[in-house]
């Protein structure tokens, strides 16, 4: 077993056993495709386990690998970590279709896929941004296979994610009061596109300096951190142990100084220091209240206008979002849009640098980017998510509750931040979607009777 429950394996080859005609082959297949998430083989699922082993921690030392590539004139190469996601794709894909039993999840992404490309080719008409858009959402298709796998991994991932979690606090305090790394404020140029490597912000106050340590960005970061941290909580037993580790990711995004991290963590992070027995229904009213927040924040604000201070511990971040990002976004999507369709894939955001680089608008919200990429299908995803969040739990309680608080989080850090752009968001989105999906099944509740009528 990889991080699941003795008893949610037994109750598989109990039903797998009682199936009329069962071979051990049939007997292994059925144990490994509920063993190991929404994958069907051990091979496979380690396959992907060490391909986002490996994307996790070229994430979380993206700063130094970057600048080593900027001093050896390769920037180019950092897009090889996306092997790590669209290879093991490819060959999950190659070996179903061998078998003629291609999961329904490949349908459903390319139906998307090319429904929602096609809209951005009739709006703004460039291919390329559509594939770029689509390689920000494989992470999302990657994550959905990975499901529990990542969010509640096995002991050789859970040590490495622990491993990286340590390296990242300690990056953060060197860089926040002891060292500046020589990549602070670098800036590379990948094909057209410019990027910023730890940007430099040039504020002298030591405490109110935003750093990212080894991470590509302060956002990074604050992501890395905050996920990495609600999956060690979600196994630890011990509640002092797990207040230790709440609170030092807290203290890592406070170096940050970025403020929707810390708002969206500290709620989840106090619910994972309560009894189990407490956790699952506080953290779907958490999930609920972020997504309702990510909705409507951006709409409700519309002409809004208050005082504010100024420096990174003020209001300004978001008043500045409130006056001017949001509101152009809008502007940008409604004179864009075609009917309810939205934009189309890559409709704002990071593709809107490949064909409108004088027009590029961060989102800075989750719906916004969903709503510029979807239309009005967008409600539709999220509604299906909310589903999810409230169905109620067949499998093991403590895979859909660390989900759970994975998706909080995200949630809550998406209504300040178009969180599907950033690819270890967008990864963690979707093993969390996957994760739920799994422990939700109807198909898992008929197995389970299966095996207790058999019994």
């Amino acid at each position: 077993m990889v991080g699941f429950d003795t008893a949610a394996g037994a109750s598989t080859r109990r039903t797998a056993a009682w199936r009329p005609g069962a071979s051990k082959r049939t007997l292994q297949n059925s144990t490994a495709a509920t063993d190991f998430g929404n994958l069907d083989s051990r091979g496979l699922a380690s396959l992907f386990v060490f391909c986002t082993a490996a994307y996790i921690g070229i994430y979380a030392f993206e700063a130094p690998l970057r600048y080593v590539l900027y001093l050896c004139g390769k920037d180019n190469y950092i897009f090889l970590r996306d092997a790590l996601i669209l290879g093991p794709l490819a060959v999950l894909l190659a070996a179903q279709a061998l078998r003629l039993r291609i999961h329904p999840a490949y349908f459903v992404f390319g139906a998307l896929i090319v429904f929602h490309g096609l809209v951005l080719m009739g709006t703004i008409g460039d291919a390329i941004a559509v594939a770029y858009a689509m390689k920000i959402v494989a992470n999302v298709l990657c994550g959905f296979f990975l499901a529990s796998l990542l969010v509640s991994p096995g002991k050789k991932l859970l040590t490495f994610m622990v491993v990286i979690w340590c390296v990242a606090l300690i990056g953060l305090c060197l860089d926040k009061f002891f060292v500046t790394f020589p990549w602070t404020g670098i800036k590379t140029i990948i094909g057209n596109l410019n990027v910023d490597v730890s940007k430099n912000w040039e504020i002298q106050d030591p405490l109110a300096r935003r750093v990212a340590g080894f991470a590509r960005s302060s956002i990074s970061a604050a992501i890395l951190v905050p996920l990495l941290g609600i999956v060690i909580m979600s196994h630890v037993r011990t509640w002092r142990l797990r207040v230790v580790v709440g609170a030092a990711s807290c203290a890592a995004v406070f170096l940050t100084t970025q403020k929707g991290s810390i708002l969206a963590l500290i709620p989840v992070l106090a619910i994972l220091c309560l009894p189990p027995s407490r956790r699952p229904a506080l953290l779907r009213f958490c999930c609920i209240v972020f997504m309702v927040a990510c909705v409507a924040l951006p709409l409700v604000t519309l002409g809004l206008y208050f005082a504010h201070g100024t420096g990174v511990f003020s209001t300004q971040s978001i008043f500045l979002r409130i006056a001017d990002t949001w509101p152009d976004a809008w502007q940008w999507i409604l004179h864009h849009q075609m009917l309810v369709f939205g934009v189309g894939l890559g409709g704002i955001g990071g593709p809107q640098r490949l064909y409108a680089i004088n027009s590029f608008n961060p989102a800075d919200n989750f719906f916004i980017l969903m709503y510029a990429y979807f239309g009005a299908f967008a409600v539709l995803y999220l509604l299906f998510i909310c589903g999810l969040v409230l169905r109620p739990v067949i499998g093991s309680k403590e895979r859909a509750t660390a989900a759970t608080a994975v998706l909080a989080f995200l949630l809550g850090y998406g209504t300040v931040l178009s969180l599907v752009e950033d690819q270890l968001a967008a990864l963690f989105l979707g093993a969390a979607i996957g994760a739920l999906w799994r422990e939700t099944h109807r198909s898992l509740r008929v197995g389970v009777r299966a095996a207790a009528f058999a019994t």
